[in-house]
């Protein structure tokens, strides 16, 4: 179904983009790559989606960008294959949209943020939007983010903090209580249901319930729902410019994320030291935080995330990888993510905790001094017991803490009454 439908999309691409197409031939780097001709320096927006076996995800995402009613004259799409093994390349080869497309095969995998720092230096427009290969996006999705960055230079927008989810494709890895739950989500439209009743129960691949058509007619939106709790808790305290939150560049999600190229070029790009799962994104949000920038979050620029199988390896690579966060920013505001990786609190309370540290060594600087040591103690102590998956219990145990310096410590909490989070998150150091 999904084949037919994306013969059916070809009859709608531009005759002079194909014109302009060419193979450019694979290069030292095992990369291949098709593209429009650099002579068309017109270009505004570049749009920068790396895939890694998210077929056929990743067609619903360019189908939807097609719909832009952005100038699509002003608009490029470098999306980079990542040595996906599935059949990305055979349907994205031939690709000819109304939009500007730039095609990159990389045979050898380089890594989520090798990918996307090839896009950045393959991108010719000065605003730069950062994509996931599974996001629908609405038709005032680039006009939106591009109107955001005509009054200030040193703005980041982020829309995922917004994105829906649904359900686009039925895949064989799904649970019984998954399939149960688009069974549900699908008879809000009847033709749909009629695809999900109808799919090959022994297919190997995943099957999708959705066609090109559902987006142009908008019912995609039949099968979205709220998802992303941990996302809509920070705008309901903290509303759109994030005042009062203390991570404010966690707003720096490459899965739907605009800036302008000159600011991430002169933060230095992604650091390519993160080649696996997470906080790569993160690291560069900190980066141009403390540059400067300024972060705002919009529903505006709402995606749609299609949900698929996640592999219990991500968990272990972002924990690698935040071990990496930390050594490369050995800071407060770094190390105390921890807490809410572990468990030990959530993140609005991790961010009063932060708050009122910084609070408390502006007040006190002789009486911060003393208690500043011990608190980066505990907290490099459950990055570690984190590193090795262990619970935290007796952190300041396995920290290595004597029984005076720990009567220090509760002294220190009957010193800390005008900072309540904190000093209450130390007694549950103590008592753990």
């Amino acid at each position: 179904m999904l084949e037919n439908s994306f013969k059916w999309s070809k009859s709608f691409k531009n005759e002079s983009t194909q014109k302009e197409m060419k193979q450019i031939p694979q290069n030292s780097n095992n990369t291949c790559a098709s593209s429009v001709n650099k002579d068309n320096q017109d270009i505004e927006v570049s749009i920068i989606i790396p895939s890694q076996n998210k077929y056929p995800l990743n067609l619903f995402t360019l189908y939807s960008l097609e719909l832009q009613t952005f100038n699509l004259a002003k608009m490029e799409v470098i999306f980079i294959n990542d040595a996906s093994t599935d059949q990305t390349a055979d349907n994205l080869k031939d690709y000819s949209p109304p939009f500007h497309f730039k095609y990159i095969h990389s045979k050898k995998k380089l890594g989520r943020a090798k990918v996307r720092n090839l896009g950045i230096r393959s991108a010719r427009g000065s605003l730069l939007i950062f994509l996931d290969a599974e996001m629908i996006v609405e038709p005032d999705f680039v006009v939106n983010h591009y109107k955001h960055h005509q009054t200030k230079n040193n703005v980041i927008l982020s829309g995922v903090m917004h994105s829906h989810a649904l359900y686009s494709c039925v895949f064989p890895a799904f649970s019984e209580q998954k399939v149960d739950t688009i069974a549900d989500l699908t008879k809000n439209n009847k033709e749909i249901y009629t695809r999900f009743r109808n799919r090959k129960g022994t297919s190997n691949e995943p099957y999708p319930i959705l066609e090109k058509s559902d987006l142009a007619r908008n019912t995609y939106r039949n099968l979205a729902f709220k998802a992303f709790p941990w996302y809509r808790q920070i705008i309901r305290n903290y509303g759109a410019d994030l005042q009062g939150f203390a991570f404010p560049w966690m707003a720096f999600l490459t899965g739907n994320v605009s800036i302008r190229k000159e600011l991430i070029v002169q933060a230095g790009e992604f650091d390519e030291e993160f080649y696996h799962y997470g906080y790569e994104d993160w690291e560069l949000g900190y980066r141009l935080y403390k540059m400067g920038a300024h972060y705002m979050v919009s529903d505006k620029v709402i995606t749609y995330h299609q949900e698929h199988p996640v592999g219990e390896s991500k968990w272990k690579e972002a924990v690698g990888n935040f071990g990496l966060f930390t050594i490369k920013h050995h800071d407060v505001d770094v190390l105390i993510l921890g807490l809410e990786l572990s468990g030990l609190t959530d993140l609005l309370t991790m961010s009063k905790i932060l708050r009122e540290y910084k609070a408390f060594r502006q007040s006190n600087p002789e009486q911060f001094k003393k208690f500043q040591e011990k608190f980066i103690h505990i907290l490099e102590t459950i990055i570690l017991m984190l590193q090795v998956d262990i619970r935290h219990f007796n952190i300041l145990g396995a920290a290595g803490f004597s029984s005076e310096q720990r009567k220090e410590l509760l002294n220190d909490t009957k010193s800390l009454s005008g900072y309540p989070n904190l000093a209450n998150f130390l007694k549950q150091v103590i008592n753990s």
